[in-house]
């Protein structure tokens, strides 16, 4: 029986013919293919039909996660060790500059300045003329009831002058004052009605000063009736500084007139060297305070001096000439 058996099975064998042979073997080598492809890389499980030569269902693959990834999927994803970026460690927070502000150019320096009174116009009307004519602001300080007054006003101020009142003040010397002094023996009443009569006149006046005055000037009681007077009008006041015990400037600050006071005076000595002299006295002065006041008088020598020295001052001194309105703000 079993020689009878084993002859069936090698007649079966014996029956397969070589297209069914060669087929057998390829189905083997696809099996192994598939087998080692599955030892690779899992993939799903194969649907086979049912019946002899099945292959097993497979088990799912793990879900694919950083921890549970396969040991050749995770070494496919991740880089080499050595060529792994490092971290890179924070750096300090950026600072915002602010935005540069834009280059200031520096105002020119003020050049120094200097405003010129002359003195006791009025008498001679050519004199005055030559005053209004000079180039520069040069104020006209006028006495009151002289012949020229008037007529010298109006041209100086049509000129663009200014225009003061040459105010006649008692002296320590004891020296005529002319028509329209005041004094220190006058009553309030007396002094007020005087002043009032000098002040009106001629037209326009825009400020006044003191002729002479030295006794007068170191009265506070009566510079503050002149102060009065003047703060009704709007007028300012400039100091000769005939008295260096002078109260005015205290009395126009105490009833707010403005005021300036004297720096030099040009011509006491009236020879080329000595009106040189002073002249370059009040242009150092104006240097080193900023600003200064210097008072002349209708002299032939005086006005021939400035003729010639105002011209072209401002570029060869670099001093400036201004109008004595310019200077009332300056400290005494």
């Amino acid at each position: 029986m079993s020689i009878l058996l084993a002859a069936v099975l090698l007649s079966g064998c014996s029956d397969e013919s070589p297209d069914s042979a060669a087929a057998t073997k390829a189905d083997s080598s696809t099996q192994l293919a598939a087998e080692v492809a599955v030892e690779r890389e899992p993939v799903a499980p194969a649907i086979l039909s049912p019946g002899v030569g099945s292959i097993p269902s497979l088990p799912p693959p793990a879900p694919e996660s950083a921890a549970g990834m396969s040991p050749d999927a995770s070494s496919a994803s991740a880089p080499p060790p050595e060529l792994a970026t490092p971290p890179v460690a924070p750096g300090p927070a950026e600072v915002q500059l602010p935005a540069p502000s834009p280059t200031k150019m520096a105002p020119p320096a003020a050049l120094p300045m200097l405003s010129i009174i002359i003195d006791d116009v009025g008498h001679s009307r050519a004199a005055g003329e030559r005053i209004i004519a000079l180039p520069a602001p040069v104020a006209l300080a006028i006495m009151p009831f002289t012949r020229n007054a008037q007529a010298l006003a109006t041209l100086a101020a049509e000129a663009g002058k200014p225009v003061m009142l040459h105010l006649p003040m008692e002296n320590l010397a004891g020296l005529s004052m002319g028509e329209g002094g005041l004094s220190t023996q006058m009553s309030r009443t007396v002094f007020d009605a005087q002043l009032q009569a000098s002040l009106n006149a001629f037209t326009p006046i825009q400020g006044v000063n003191n002729h002479m005055g030295s006794k007068l000037t170191a009265d506070r009681e009566r510079m503050d009736w002149l102060m009065t007077q003047l703060a009704a009008r709007q007028l300012f006041f400039v100091d000769s500084r005939t008295n260096k015990e002078t109260q005015a400037a205290f009395a126009a600050q105490a009833s707010g007139v403005a005021n300036v006071s004297r720096d030099v005076f040009l011509d006491n000595l009236r020879t080329p060297v000595e009106l040189e002299r002073e002249f370059k006295l009040v242009l150092a002065r104006a240097r080193k305070q900023g600003a200064a006041v210097l008072i002349g008088h209708p002299y032939p020598e005086t006005l021939a001096f400035l003729e010639q020295q105002l011209p072209g001052l401002e570029a060869r001194e670099g001093v400036q000439l201004v109008s004595v309105q310019a200077l009332l703000t300056r400290p005494h």
